[in-house]
């Protein structure tokens, strides 16, 4: 847990639970260790008594939540390192070291925690890939407004994630994480619709989220770490590009270690690839970027400050 955190789309972090049990980002029996969150638990599984034995062995740290609950309030208040989160409250990122609801933990072990998270005036911003789980646990714990649900994407394939996050009935801002951006993502199906509604293929219309989108915020980011794979800055363009016609506020995180780019056809050639060579390893400088894709937005809070 951290009351400050180098994640630039929010404030804090706090890890209820660490641990997974592997997503396409993370399975060893494969050879797949794209995660940073895995990595980090390979390295000090054993040596700290704030990871789990593994990362495929998810372990509960409830107790971190109390002093949590104790972090200052921000709401109304500037960050000057992070000026988009200015005036909010303080956004919590919960469990980036692991999947909430990940297969190997109960459903509903979070459910407990709801009400005490609901009297705090934090944004808790949850994040997951077991959408399905997710939507099945909202069902029965319907979630306070000030916690956010979302999705992780990072394929078009895994952008099917949404159709069940978009049936969740509670929480607050609902929202996308397309990072690390691994392919072209159409995310547009699930920002907007003229008359209303969002179809889904196993559940009829499901309403937008508020008066005209159904998301209502997307994060996009290149893969970064040993061994990242190239991140075409046209995926992320495309994205900032859905956000922009559907309203969506969009957040540019980083252009990961691999950018490229895919010059002109040459009708002999073929198209060129070329690598960008930032000073930032992550390409987290937004000035090294082209000026299309520096944008950093967050959502306006729907919730209601508890003073």
């Amino acid at each position: 847990m951290s009351k400050e955190t180098s994640i630039e789309w929010s404030d804090s972090s706090l890890n209820l639970m660490m641990g997974c049990d592997g997503c396409e980002l993370w399975n060893p029996a494969k050879g797949v260790k794209h995660c940073y969150a895995g990595t980090l638990t390979d390295r000090y599984a054993g040596h700290s008594t704030g990871y789990p034995a593994a990362f495929d062995k998810p372990k509960l740290f409830l107790e971190r939540l109390k002093p949590a609950l104790k972090w200052g309030d921000l709401a109304g208040k500037d960050r000057p390192d992070k000026p988009w989160l200015n005036g909010s409250p303080r956004a919590i990122f919960l469990n980036d070291m692991g999947d909430t609801f990940t297969e190997s933990l109960p459903l509903d072990w979070l459910a407990p925690l709801l009400p005490a998270m609901a009297d705090s005036p934090h944004l808790w911003l949850l994040l997951t890939k077991r959408a399905r789980r997710m939507l099945q646990f909202t069902e029965k714990h319907p979630l306070p407004s000030n916690v956010w649900p979302g999705v992780s994407v990072t394929t078009q394939p895994t952008a099917r994630r949404i159709w069940d996050l978009l049936a969740i009935k509670s929480g607050g801002v609902k929202w996308i994480s397309v990072e690390p951006l691994l392919g072209p993502v159409d995310a547009s199906p699930f920002m907007f619709s003229t008359d209303g509604f969002v179809a889904t293929p196993d559940r009829g219309p499901v309403h937008r989220n508020d008066g005209g989108v159904a998301i209502s915020w997307a994060i996009v980011g290149g893969e970064s770490g040993p061994g990242s794979r190239p991140c075409d800055l046209s995926w992320i363009r495309s994205i900032v590009e859905q956000c922009q016609e559907s309203g969506v506020p969009c957040f540019v995180k980083q252009l990961g270690s691999r950018p490229v780019r895919i010059d002109e056809y040459d009708d002999v050639r073929g198209p060129a690839t070329k690598r960008l060579i930032l000073e930032d390893k992550k390409g987290g400088t937004p000035s090294e970027w082209p000026e299309a894709l520096r944008v950093r937005q967050f959502p306006v809070s729907p919730v209601e400050v508890k003073s």
